[in-house]
């Protein structure tokens, strides 16, 4: 018979929370040894990601891209994070037990009241430490208004860029797409 696996009582590093939270009924996000336990969001933030995920997917058909709400863990190693965004992109390999991306390009998060101030400190700068991770979308739920990071191979960069109702359009150029803020606000 094979030894009981031990899970860590509480875990300190980013590879003990993994294992640790698999086993959890709850999601769980972790940042440098601090573990947050998910709350649920409203029903017009969860709309705005399907929405999001939905228009994304409809325009990466045939490809190796795949837009993920909910249960896509992005594991940040260099940032010492695992976060699960409102919506992934990722472009590796599909694994369908996998608990986690394998190579997330795209990132959005829908702000929250709850949320604002973490996605903005915390997260865009642990995803901008993250080599795969190539654009970066926070999205206003009051708002049509979308703040973006998108990585300038050229100048070796980030490169801060907001998008509203006067530009309309939101590039993804990781992806080779672009949405527009109908298809990111449908819905919510």
């Amino acid at each position: 018979m094979p030894a009981a696996r031990t899970l860590p009582a509480r875990p300190t590093t980013l590879d003990e929370f993994l294992v640790w939270e698999a086993n959890q009924d709850m999601k769980h996000e972790y940042r440098r040894g601090v573990i947050r336990m998910m709350t649920g969001g409203t029903l017009r933030n969860t709309r705005m990601a399907q929405s999001i995920a939905g228009a994304l997917n409809d325009k990466l058909k045939g490809g190796p891209c795949y837009a993920y709400v909910e249960n896509a863990k992005v594991k940040l190693t260099l940032a010492d994070a695992g976060y699960y965004p409102d919506v992934v992109v990722d472009c590796g390999g599909y694994d369908p037990d996998a608990k986690q991306t394998a190579e997330p390009v795209v990132v959005f998060e829908v702000l929250s009241a709850s949320t604002r101030n973490t996605d903005f400190s915390d997260k865009v700068p642990d995803y901008r430490d993250t080599p795969s991770v190539r654009q970066i979308v926070l999205v206003e739920p009051d708002k049509r208004f979308v703040h973006t990071w998108v990585w300038d191979d050229n100048r070796q960069k980030w490169r801060e860029t907001d998008v509203d109702e006067g530009k309309g359009v939101l590039k993804l150029p990781s992806l080779g797409i672009e949405l527009t803020l109908d298809e990111v606000y449908k819905d919510a």
